[in-house]
Formats: C-alpha cells, sequence, structure tokens
C-alpha cells in the first residue's frame, strides 16, 4: 500500500488510463504563426510536424507563388514560437502519451505479475513456519 492507501497496482492502471484518454493526446507545447495579414495561420506541434494549417477563402484568390510564400512565413513563424516556448528542448524529445502509455501497459503486467509472485512466496512461506 501507498501512504495514501491506494495500492500500487491502481495507480499504475489510473496512470496508463490518464495517458490514454484522448484529452491527453494533444500536444502542450505548440508553436503558432501567421502570415497575410492573419489570413494564413499554422499551428506546429512539439514535434516541428504541422498540426494545422487554415487558409482565409479570401487568400485562394492570390497567385500561387505568393500564397505559397504566405504559408512559409507562417510555418516559419509558428516554428520560431515553438522553439521560443521550449528555449533549449529538443522538441522530438518530449514523449508521446499514447506511446507512454503502451509502454506503461507492459510495466503494469509486469510488475502485477512479480508482485502475486512475491505475495505467494511470502504465503508459502508462513505455510511453512506455521506448520513447524
Amino acid at each position: 500500500m501507498h501512504q495514501n492507501g491506494k495500492r500500487f497496482d491502481d495507480m499504475l492502471a489510473e496512470s496508463i488510463r490518464s495517458l490514454s484518454s484522448p484529452e491527453n493526446r494533444g500536444d502542450p507545447l505548440q508553436g503558432s504563426g501567421r502570415a497575410a495579414d492573419g489570413q494564413v495561420s499554422v499551428l506546429v506541434g512539439p514535434d516541428g510536424r504541422l498540426a494545422a494549417l487554415n487558409l482565409n477563402p479570401r487568400v485562394m484568390r492570390m497567385a500561387s507563388e505568393d500564397l505559397a510564400r504566405e504559408i512559409l512565413t507562417a510555418v516559419n513563424a509558428a516554428l520560431d514560437d515553438l522553439r521560443a516556448n521550449i528555449p533549449g528542448l529538443d522538441p522530438a524529445a518530449i514523449p508521446d502519451p499514447g506511446r507512454l502509455a503502451e509502454s506503461l501497459e507492459g510495466v503494469h503486467a509486469d510488475v502485477t505479475r512479480r508482485l502475486d509472485e512475491f505475495a505467494s512466496g511470502i504465503e508459502s512461506t508462513v505455510r511453512r513456519l506455521e506448520e513447524r
């Protein structure tokens, strides 16, 4: 038992459920950028990948070269914003909660199995001592 009365097994299972929940799959660290007077907006995740690209329908009238330049400007601004939010941190080093949950599920199963073996060993030892 942990000091707050919860079993370790229960706490680990609760952590896995929390990491697996859809609301935790969003990226906590993001960068945003705008261009073309806010008509082009971009959102990037902590891994530097584009998470959202929003274009106001009016920018579709632009020449393709101009639109491409505005999108590039917005993406670079979003990446700069991301870097400013996490100075010195490699965005690729931030763990994915889904993958972390999968990893913890394996740990959970292993810990549970080992705790069961340990408890069985203690019970067996106690029985032998009582028989003496």
